[in-house]
């Protein structure tokens, strides 16, 4: 048997594998199945969102602080999953904290809290697109409404996203997350992508091949990142070429900044390639994992939601109960505060050269096993691939994750959220120190000694 798609060399080798290491998992976490168990009873799968969810049971955690995370049976892990990205200052960061106390007496549900406004305003100048500001609760919402405003300002119907790219969970978004441009979950019907035309990533002429046969495109959509296609991030060359195409034929440009803003940089990836666009969403990470989202841009593309915009402006509709809530907006201002803060310190730097020496330390644990791990890297962000042929988007596409899913697990059981099984998402917050590093390499260590990998894997 091969492991050209990172199949497990011997099947029953693998499945005794996994059951070493769930064995060590259920007697660490035996609350957590408790939990689980009555969990599952009212809520499917016994999670809130299928992504939590891993076998033979999910963990359930009680409290965090910094970049440890402790779970109901009090095991303590340092925590790379980071809640999926957002948590970039860790865990309870007292600035954060402090912020939600000296708002309890605004409550749940206020109207128009200047305290938007505070926050609005130093958006603007932190992120290079925004000049005018709206403020929602999920990424998602931001991308409906992102691409809204797109269809109402230059009165053209159809999106353009990539291979690869996720923008949220709607309907005309989820499809295209690898390269065949399959629907992603039943449910959403064919009708529903009509209007989202999809296109390979950094390959101006494909890309420029679809304005040419299509006028009726409003807006091209990205992920800075790819993440969801493995992390292989963009290239300013092909940002500014896109800039120019979308300019050229009267489209709008949207990054999807939901995983990169403030990660790449204080600016997001707008700084860190240097290429602006009209159009940005952002969410989470902006209130250091507090619900929050963000749209901004330009003053003349956002005139589309201004109730005093000029006679013959297009009028678009977006409001929401909670948009500007007390503290999710408290515990925004002090993150942007906090990231200004730390990017004047070169925090950002710190950050990413911390993720490339645990890039590099998990390579060469793999290697002196003779087993070949791609890690790919982008600021303070890591995905692995287990596979002894390097890795492209393209080639990526149908492998098989189980040998990483063992991973994951076998670091769970040692004190490490290195991610989620299910995930292969890793995420540094600047709460990481070299001590977590070292602990995370050293416990890496000890899982190989003993666990049988390298039975399992083929060199």
């Amino acid at each position: 048997m091969t492991n050209t798609s990172q199949t497990p060399v011997d099947i029953d080798c693998f499945q005794s594998l996994r059951d070493h290491i769930y064995a060590d998992y259920e007697i660490k976490t035996t609350k957590s199945r408790s939990v689980f168990e009555k969990a599952k009873t009212v809520m499917p799968g016994g999670v809130s969102g299928n992504l939590r969810f891993f076998p033979p049971y999910p963990l359930y955690m009680q409290s965090g602080a910094g970049s440890k995370i402790i779970d109901v049976d009090g095991n303590s892990y340092i925590d790379c999953f980071s809640a999926n990205g957002p948590l970039l200052l860790g865990h309870n960061h007292p600035a954060l904290v402090s912020a939600q106390e000296t708002v309890r007496d605004y409550g749940l549900l206020p109207l128009n809290p200047p305290l938007m406004v505070e926050c609005a305003e130093l958006i603007t100048r932190i992120v290079p697109c925004a000049e005018k500001v709206r403020f929602l609760n999920t990424g998602t919402e931001a991308v409906m409404t992102a691409v809204r405003v797109a269809r109402a300002h230059t009165g053209k119907a159809k999106i353009l996203k990539f291979y690869g790219h996720y923008h949220g969970q709607q309907d005309p978004f989820l499809f295209g997350m690898d390269s065949t441009g399959a629907i992603f979950s039943d449910g959403v019907p064919c009708r529903s992508i009509t209007d989202t035309l999809v296109c390979r990533y950094d390959d101006i002429e494909a890309l420029t091949s679809v304005f040419e046969s299509d006028d009726d495109i409003a807006a091209v959509i990205l992920d800075p990142a790819m993440h969801a296609g493995g992390l292989w991030g963009s290239n300013k060359d092909y940002l500014e070429a896109l800039r120019k195409i979308t300019k050229k034929y009267g489209a709008l440009l949207i990054f999807d900044e939901v995983i990169t803003g403030f990660r790449l940089g204080l600016g997001g990836a707008q700084e860190y390639y240097g290429v602006t666009p009209d159009l940005v969403t952002m969410a989470k990470a902006a209130g250091g994992g507090e619900k929050i989202a963000i749209v901004a841009g330009s003053a003349e593309v956002m005139s589309v939601v201004d109730p005093e915009a000029p006679a013959g402006t297009p009028r678009v509709f977006q409001s929401g109960t909670v948009n500007d809530g007390s503290f999710a907006l408290a515990a925004t201002l002090a993150a942007l505060k906090t990231y200004q803060e730390l990017d004047k310190k070169g925090a950002y730097q710190n950050i990413e050269r911390r993720a490339e020496r645990l890039k590099f330390g998990i390579e060469a644990a793999f290697a002196k096993r003779s087993i070949h791990c791609q890690v790919n890297h982008l600021a303070s962000m890591l995905q692995l691939f287990i596979t002894p042929n390097p890795v492209t988007f393209e080639s990526s596409q149908g492998l098989n994750f189980a040998a990483e899913q063992l991973f994951y697990h076998a670091l769970i059981n040692e004190g490490v959220l290195l991610s989620l099984p299910t995930s292969n998402h890793i995420y540094l917050s600047f709460a990481h120190t070299d001590s977590d590093i070292d602990f995370i390499l050293d416990k890496i260590e000890d899982i190989f000694e003993r666990y049988a990998f390298e039975k399992v894997l083929l060199s």
